[in-house]
């Protein structure tokens, strides 16, 4: 009679023991620990950090993207604006639900059963 309890428990413990290791991750970039051993490395590192560190006193982010040019136009602009698919149908679309299709496109067999 032991044995089922003996198992739900090993398993409640299993299961926790994966919430707990699911919960300690560190979120955004990791930190590489500093060597223990060797001048030169331990030099390499204390450098690397110090580079890093003024990279981001600086400001400046290499992979920001260039500003726009003001005279560009944007996503909000009336020329931009695509339209409906009724204004202009795409390539081998029917511009009204009744209409005959386009030259060249294979018939629909679903609007017209035989």
């Amino acid at each position: 009679m032991n044995r089922p309890t003996g198992r739900l428990a090993q398993g409640a413990l299993v299961a926790a023991a994966l919430m707990m290791l699911g919960a300690c991750g560190r979120v955004g970039a990791l930190d590489q620990p500093a060597p223990l051993w060797g001048k030169k490395a331990q030099a390499d590192y204390k450098a690397r950090k110090a580079a890093d560190a003024a990279k981001a006193k600086s400001g400046k982010d290499e992979d920001a993207p260039e500003p726009l040019d003001p005279s560009t136009p944007g996503p909000n602009e009336p020329s931009n604006d695509p339209g409906t698919l009724r204004q202009s149908p795409g390539t081998g679309m029917r511009a009204l639900p009744g209409a005959p299709a386009p030259p060249g496109v294979l018939p629909d067999p679903y609007t017209r059963p035989q």
